[in-house]
């Protein structure tokens, strides 16, 4: 998170709203509903693992489409 996003969140008390304030990506305001207390770090990483694995296999997959079309690819050399 933003530290200025999150120094002007975490100084708000639930139900209260921020003054505008700026960071490198523009211009907010903030209001705070509520507050979890649960740690959300646990499925943070596994949607992240979850994302890399399938980035790993479309990649995996483009690269024996690759192959496969270069092994069927049919070239001929003349001499010029």
């Amino acid at each position: 998170m933003v530290p200025e996003f999150e120094e002007v969140m975490n100084s708000l008390g639930e139900g209260e709203m921020s003054e505008v304030f700026q960071s490198r990506f523009g211009w907010h305001l903030v209001r705070v509903e509520e507050r979890r207390e649960q740690n959300m770090a646990d499925e943070f990483n596994r949607n992240k693992a979850r994302e890399q694995l399938k980035q790993r296999k479309i990649e995996e997959d483009l690269e024996s489409w690759l192959r496969a079309m270069r092994d069927e690819a049919y070239i001929e050399y003349r001499g010029l």
